[in-house]
């Protein structure tokens, strides 16, 4: 996302998501966490950071397995390595700051320019190594922590997290108006705590009716960019637990909403990095240089699986000039695009001219045979 300016740890990072609202108390670190790994299970190499020095929660709502404190660091490097659990890399204050190993960090008394800082050193001194997403749960307010990475690194997106309390649209309003003003897009909306049901089926709005219309306008999404979360017992059991909601179950209405929420972050970033998606909102299609070309299904049989067509099976579609060079260069750009037959296709375009269009249900006999 920083291209040939990212410092050595980030360099492989495909995408660095703000998870955002500048109101405390709303349950942006638990959607951080279960965003993280919806998109894991959806295929995607993710890392989250905890931002939030002051209260970090990261090592709460997710139990590392014995043995990940305290983290090690490489001696030449001098990179750290980022605890990881459920394949999710993580990293926060709460694993090292004084007295992680024995889960008692003492409260991070700082200014806000040493907590830029030090937000600043586990972000860029973290082996975070070949990622499609660093999500980074921002601590509440507008401060240092933002203007950092905004600023030094630059934020790719930014998802907004929100209640339906008038006193947390006002604080959302602000952060929007901060993101606006730094240059980062906004993606998606969550509405967190919207309501809840009762044992007889029957709606309840506990914080009374929904501000997210004001919220949605104000950031300028579109109302398929917004997402609601109930208040529902597993929540909180997931939370208690150390373990994602994701990872506890796949049926309640939060979970089905967050996995919608992933998807939709998926596509919202690939058509800001590498055009429109592939097929709808079904499938993510991209290049990536050294891999070769990726495509991430979404829905369907095939969800959460990822296809990749290699070096070796892109020079067997072009075949001609350059076919058995290892070296060249091959694809300038890829699109969606229909087959012949009213598919969904991806049309590839090679370096030197020419071009070929792929049916994307030949992905994965293609990836199979040149494996």
């Amino acid at each position: 996302f920083m291209g040939s300016n990212a410092p050595p740890s980030l360099r492989h990072v495909g995408a660095l998501v703000g998870i955002s609202s500048c109101k405390g108390g709303v349950g942006k670190s638990t959607v951080a966490v279960n965003l993280a790994y919806a998109l894991a299970t959806q295929g995607g190499r993710v890392g989250l950071l905890d931002a939030d020095v002051h209260g970090p929660s990261l090592p709460s709502l997710v139990r590392l397995p014995p043995g990940s404190l305290p983290l090690r660091q490489d001696a030449q490097t001098r990179l750290l390595a980022p605890a990881e659990a459920d394949g999710v890399r993580l990293m926060s204050y709460g694993f090292v700051g004084k007295g992680a190993s024995s889960g008692a960090v003492p409260a991070a008394v700082m200014r806000g320019p040493m907590v830029g800082k030090t937000v600043g050193q586990m972000l860029s001194g973290t082996d975070w190594g070949e990622l499609d997403y660093l999500l980074v749960d921002l601590p509440p307010g507008t401060g240092d922590v933002h203007l950092t990475l905004s600023q030094t690194y630059g934020l790719s997106a930014a998802v907004l997290v929100t209640t339906p309390q008038r006193l947390s649209t006002v604080d959302v309003l602000k952060g929007v108006d901060m993101l606006r003003e730094l240059g980062v897009p906004m993606i998606s909306l969550v509405e967190n705590m919207a309501h809840f049901t009762d044992d007889t089926g029957r709606t309840h709005l506990p914080f009374g009716g929904s501000q997210l219309e004001a919220v949605r306008r104000h950031a300028g999404l579109r109302e398929s960019d917004t997402f609601r979360l109930p208040i529902e017992p597993q929540v909180g059991e997931a939370v208690d637990a150390g373990s994602p909601l994701q990872l506890l179950t796949s049926q309640s209405e939060s979970a089905h909403a967050l996995r919608a929420a992933a998807r939709h972050l998926v596509v919202a970033i690939g058509e800001r990095q590498h055009g429109a998606a592939a097929g709808g909102s079904g499938s993510h299609l991209r290049y990536d240089p050294k891999r070769g070309l990726v495509l991430r299904v979404l829905s369907g049989d095939h969800e959460g699986r990822e296809f990749v067509l290699s070096k070796a099976a892109l020079h067997a579609l072009r075949g001609g000039a350059g076919a058995g060079d290892a070296s060249a260069p091959l694809l300038d750009t890829v699109e969606p695009c229909e087959t012949e037959a009213g598919q969904p296709g991806a049309k590839l375009y090679w370096c030197g001219g020419g071009a070929t269009v792929v049916p994307l249900g030949d992905f994965p006999h293609l990836a199979a045979a040149h494996g």
